[in-house]
């Protein structure tokens, strides 16, 4: 028996992680891209602008269509690279080469990516919310409720970054969409500036 050149898989694992593959992932991503397609072309029928100089209804259908499939599209490509590519950090390789990773597994700890079904309940009721207070209270409004609501829930150690990110966000946007862009936003209870 010859020994593996070094560098090479270890024996029994070389077809593991195979070449590009469709994978479950892959087929999802492929037909919300076509879904994507298909909203995209509707909405490039809308207008751009109305004749009243704002923006019109194909504006924002269309910047998010096209990043919809423009994420899509290379994500799905992503999804069927190899297990190794996708396992290979180089970064990781170099920062433990240089003896500068931390040995602590605690500070190594991958993020919990698992089912978080209450977080859903109330981000998804705060939606809810949102969506019918939205003209009765105003954009402005709503929104800073909305983000204090669910930064508030998801980010407990610091109240004062989510009174500051719930606020200047929504008062950004507002000025950026109502003032600069003249969209129309509903005011609800506050005047219209």
């Amino acid at each position: 028996m010859t020994a593996a050149p070094v560098g090479s898989a270890p024996a029994g694992t070389a077809g593991r992680g195979g070449g590009w593959r469709v994978k479950p992932l892959t087929v999802f991503l492929g037909v919300l891209a076509l879904i994507l397609l298909g909203y995209t072309v509707l909405a490039f029928d809308l207008e751009w602008r109305t004749q009243a100089g704002r923006i019109g209804p194909g504006f924002f259908p269309r910047i998010v269509g096209l990043l919809g499939l423009l994420l899509c599209t290379v994500s799905a490509v992503m999804s069927m690279r190899p297990r190794e590519a996708m396992d290979e950090d180089p970064f990781d390789k170099d920062m433990a080469d240089k003896n500068l990773v931390d040995e602590d597994p605690v500070d190594n700890a991958q993020p919990d990516l698992g089912l978080h079904p209450r977080v859903l309940v109330v981000v998804g009721a705060a939606a809810a919310m949102a969506y019918l207070l939205f003209r009765t209270l105003g954009a402005l409004v709503t929104s800073v409720l909305f983000l204090l609501v669910t930064l508030g829930y998801l980010d407990r150690e610091n109240p004062w970054r989510v009174v500051a990110v719930s606020v200047s966000v929504p008062i950004g946007l507002y000025l950026l969409f109502q003032v600069g862009l003249k969209a129309g936003l509903p005011a609800g209870i506050l005047p219209t500036f």
